[in-house]
């Protein structure tokens, strides 16, 4: 198993733990730091769909990455996924495919309502480029583009 492989797998697993997420606007926490949250079971006709955004403090996303996030597509425009960070409490709301990017947008709240000044923070990824994210130290890209694959932009 390749590197990339068994962080993925221990992401899944970390996750699939689940704290809950934050759709009540109670917010939730992981068991552990950096953990990603935000386990609901879907609706029976809802695939479980996800995209994996890796960050790096290194403008060309060189190297291994110094975090990572597997975010809910199918979460769409109507649910809330939060998770503890570095930085404080983050969440994210509004996950749209394009042909190759991957947006949503990102708050300094476990809400994804709120939070600083500009309140939410529209964010793109794409999966060949290395764009520069906030804090303006931290880059991204797309790892695993396989959530949007079947998902209509």
């Amino acid at each position: 198993m390749n590197r990339l492989t068994a962080i993925l797998a221990a992401l899944t697993f970390i996750a699939s733990q689940g704290c809950g997420d934050s759709t009540d606007g109670t917010g939730g926490l992981a068991a552990g730091p950096l953990a990603p949250t935000a386990v609901t079971t879907p609706a029976s006709s809802e695939s479980e769909r996800y995209v994996t955004v890796g960050f790096w403090n290194d403008p060309a996303c060189g190297g291994a990455p110094v975090a990572m996030n597997r975010f809910p597509v199918h979460y769409g425009d109507t649910r809330c996924y939060s998770w503890p960070g570095r930085s404080g409490e983050n969440s994210a709301s509004r996950f749209t495919c394009g042909t190759d990017s991957f947006s949503y947008t990102q708050w300094t709240t476990l809400t994804c309502s709120g939070g600083q000044n500009p309140p939410g923070t529209r964010k793109t990824s794409n999966m060949t480029d290395c764009t520069q994210d906030f804090p303006p130290t931290l880059y991204a890209r797309v790892l695993d583009f396989s959530g949007c694959q079947d998902a209509t932009p």
